[in-house]
């Protein structure tokens, strides 16, 4: 009975040395995720105020550039009026060539939305789904109009 007495009396620091190990280990992993949760946060902060800051510089920045395009759109009429040419003409051709840009800025933006629909992304999670919860575009055109309709 002595050699078993003595087997249970080494097992017993190992097993106390194994809680004193999971419990440092749960410590450490709880104190980790709290400091990660602190960074998260002060970088979601940081984040917010940037993201702030940018919309505001980019306004900025947009009305002196509208305020410059003006400077120099009065400037190159300033500049064909003293080649003698008439102020209605000059305005409309500058109207006109204002519009031409705006059109193709509008048509390459529409362009490139397109680029933001995940299509490949979305077929691709639409193999995984059932067909009730990933509906084609003509499915759901379908759907919409058997609705409307009945």
């Amino acid at each position: 009975m002595s050699g078993t007495a003595s087997l249970e009396r080494p097992i017993a620091p190992a097993a106390a040395s194994i809680v004193s190990l999971v419990t440092a280990w749960v410590a450490a992993t709880g104190s980790r995720l709290k400091l990660t949760s602190e960074l998260a946060l002060a970088e979601a902060k940081l984040a917010a105020i940037s993201i702030s800051l940018m919309v505001f510089l980019a306004m900025l920045a947009a009305a002196f550039t509208l305020g410059a395009w003006g400077l120099l759109m009065a400037g190159l009429v300033y500049g064909l009026l003293q080649l003698q040419l008439p102020f209605w003409p000059i305005l409309l051709l500058l109207g006109g060539l204002h519009v031409l840009i705006a059109v193709a800025a509008w048509k390459t933006a529409v362009y490139l939305s397109h680029n933001i629909e995940f299509s490949a992304t979305r077929q691709q999670l639409g193999a995984y789904l059932p067909a009730h919860e990933n509906p084609s575009p003509e499915s759901a055109d379908e759907m919409a109009t058997s609705t409307t309709q009945g």
